[in-house]
């Protein structure tokens, strides 16, 4: 079909239904928590760590599991029998793991003379390795928007080295470096970085969102306030930030 050239500007889209959200931060400080205040949230569990939590969870430790997952949440979603107004995969490190093996295990098969010394994607000929898992990383995450809910990841945060030319310091971070981690960064629209410290026996949690030098964090549109103070009610934190979107 011909192409319409659009003839007036397009609304803001603050819909909860729209957003796309990524959480790093250091463990334990309530990030999984935080996702459970919203009770139709499904959490794609790919590692260990929600016992302590009342939620919607299925476990997912291999490709065939994501693959039947995805394929499931389709056929609701087609079916008009979908139950939940978010999806989240707790972690999305360990996601890209499953990611990476399923990678390996197509090299091992295509490449069967040099099955042995494939271990890495890295190993695989061609550069196909890199190319395979980003492509299976974004067919899984169109298929995820095409469900046309909330869609949230929880990442490990890490203190990375940067060096330029005059200086070096630490970044905190998506702990998933280089092509992968910035293509799983420029994904959401608000990069909560939580921040945590202790002052005597309380532990205080601020949510960044404006990025810096020294942190990766973003809210487009300026809609989730930066330097947001967690409360000790994830309850109350979760109602305030569904309160920023309609």
């Amino acid at each position: 079909m011909p192409i319409t050239l659009p003839t007036q500007v397009s609304e803001v889209d603050n819909r909860f239904s729209s957003q796309k959200v990524g959480i790093i931060g250091p463990p334990g400080i309530g990030k999984s928590e935080f996702l459970s205040g919203c009770s139709n949230n499904l959490f794609i569990q790919t590692e260990a760590g929600l016992n302590h939590l009342r939620v919607m969870k299925v476990p997912c430790r291999s490709f065939g599991d994501l693959r039947e997952i995805l394929t499931a949440l389709i056929q609701a979603k087609q079916a008009g029998k979908l139950l939940y107004e978010a999806v989240t995969l707790d972690t999305i490190d360990e996601f890209l793991d499953i990611i990476n093996e399923e990678v390996i295990r197509r090299g091992r098969e295509k490449f069967q003379k040099i099955a042995n010394d494939i271990n890495t994607i890295g190993d695989i000929p061609n550069g196909a390795g890199w190319q395979w898992s980003t492509e299976l990383i974004k067919l899984t995450l169109d298929k995820l928007e095409s469900l046309e809910i909330a869609l949230f990841w929880i990442g490990h945060m890490d203190m990375k080295e940067v060096k330029t030319a005059t200086d070096k310091y630490h970044k905190s971070t998506l702990s998933i470096g280089g092509k992968t981690g910035l293509s799983l960064l420029s994904w959401p629209d608000h990069l909560l970085n939580i921040e945590a410290s202790y002052n005597g026996s309380k532990l205080i949690r601020k949510v960044r969102t404006r990025p810096t030098q020294y942190l990766d964090a973003k809210s487009r549109g300026g809609v989730v306030p930066d330097g947001w103070l967690w409360s000790d009610d994830m309850k109350e934190n979760w109602t305030k930030f569904r309160g920023l979107f309609t």
